[in-house]
């Protein structure tokens, strides 16, 4: 048998894979999701879908390997668990309540739905219906109840769910402000985290204009940092479907 000689080179590649696994296990990992369930046949943006089952393997799979889910709401409260993940749920669609909802309460996870003020108890109306099929959003009354269950957290997104990397700096930051007040105002909740969804032309200058005398809360962007100006976290978000989550999940098994 042939013995291969560890070089310098070696054993600093091998400890440096096992600082980036061992850091990566206690790293708050971002699942992100957008619709629950079957897409219609039509439907040009199928990435947005998840199936219901393939979101119970995945709470099946976390739990099997220790995670916990945790709320935005817990982050700034102290020590997380040495596992932590955070579902987030984008746009607030009916469908979180009638198909991702039951397996929650199954598995007692946890879940923070992202809402657009404007459209609760409505549709979709920031997509383009030739594309994409409009869905139905939660109404006020699913909103009160999931709220009340302790499991579910709300955050916000822009008033009207749109890119707000698309927009000039003054009427982002408008939209973002005022969807957090009118959550307050209008139906009684407190934002727990802001998200930047979609976000196609991110930047962390934008963003941090965008987000200048909003609340201190954590923000999920595509990329990971602080926000120097509130000193609040980024939170780097993966698309739960994507392969870059499966490696997430892998490399903190």
């Amino acid at each position: 048998m042939m013995i291969y000689p560890l070089t310098a080179a070696g054993i600093i590649l091998a400890a440096a894979v096992y600082v980036i696994l061992r850091r990566a296990k206690r790293a708050l990992l971002v699942l992100t999701y957008v619709k629950i369930g079957r897409p219609p046949a039509s439907a040009r943006l199928k990435n947005e879908w998840t199936s219901a089952a393939r979101l119970e393997s995945t709470l099946n799979k976390l739990v099997r390997r220790n995670f916990k889910t945790v709320l935005p709401g817990e982050l700034s409260k102290g020590r997380l668990p040495a596992k932590p993940v955070l579902l987030a749920f984008m746009g607030g669609y009916q469908s979180f309540y009638t198909e991702a909802w039951p397996i929650i309460k199954k598995y007692r996870a946890k879940a923070c739905v992202f809402l657009a003020q404007e459209y609760v108890g409505a549709y979709d109306a920031w997509q383009d219906p030739y594309r994409e099929p409009w869905q139905n959003l939660l109404t006020e009354a699913q909103i009160k109840e999931l709220k009340q269950s302790g499991l579910v957290e709300f955050g916000a997104l822009d008033l009207k769910a749109r890119d707000l990397t698309l927009l000039p700096v003054s009427e982002a930051a408008f939209g973002a402000a005022e969807n957090s007040f009118r959550l307050k105002k209008q139906l009684g909740l407190t934002a727990e985290a802001f998200a930047f969804w979609p976000a196609e032309k991110w930047n962390e200058k934008t963003a941090q204009e965008v987000l200048h005398g909003l609340e201190n809360l954590p923000v999920l962007t595509p990329v990971s940092g602080v926000n120097p100006d509130t000193k609040t976290a980024f939170l780097k978000t993966l698309p739960a479907n994507s392969l870059r989550a499966r490696w997430a999940l892998w490399t903190r098994r």
